[in-house]
């Protein structure tokens, strides 16, 4: 047995994911401010903005006409988007950036007991494999992972197991 805790572990991945595991285009898009988006009616997208803002981060919550809202943000052509939401704004979402020159890196669905699913490209499967290590803390892992990774991986209590949601990478093409 080695003495790398689970949250060690799951910063070293952050760290290897940066640096290695994903296409240059995806490099560059953690280099610059993403968009944060969140779906408030979700515990999860909640707990993913909190700490987003504990990190000086400014996420977005999704409110309104989604088609809008999104067409707004990407026209400030940020090089990548990750969000929080419900399936309907997610498919929603990643088609209006895919019809502005994005593409989706990785979508994982959370399901009811802690279960995920796990879609990503071959350049974002270690977004999947993060999500796998986080566990019940994983909204506040992608946080963590969009605005830097491994410079803000932090120990902290189990925040519980989070209802259903969809937590979705977009990257500029």
């Amino acid at each position: 047995m080695t003495g790398l805790s689970r949250r060690d572990l799951m910063c070293r991945a952050a760290l290897l994911s940066a640096a290695f595991g994903i296409g240059g285009s995806t490099k560059a898009a953690m280099a610059a401010e993403p968009v944060l988006l969140y779906d408030a009616s979700f515990i999860a997208a909640r707990r993913f903005a909190a700490r987003a803002v504990a990190l000086g981060g400014a996420p977005t919550r999704l409110d309104g006409d989604r088609v809008r809202q999104m067409r707004a943000l990407l026209g400030f052509a940020p090089a990548a988007c990750f969000g929080v939401s419900r399936h309907g704004d997610a498919l929603l979402l990643c088609e209006i950036a895919l019809e502005a020159g994005y593409r989706r890196l990785a979508s994982v669905q959370h399901q009811a007991a802690g279960q995920l699913v796990a879609s990503c490209l071959s350049q974002g499967v270690t977004i999947g494999a993060l999500a796998r290590i986080a566990g019940d803390r994983w909204p506040e892992t992608f946080a963590e992972f969009a605005l830097g990774g491994l410079a803000h991986c932090q120990m902290s209590a189990n925040a519980g197991v989070a209802d259903p949601a969809f937590s979705w990478v977009l990257v500029k093409s």
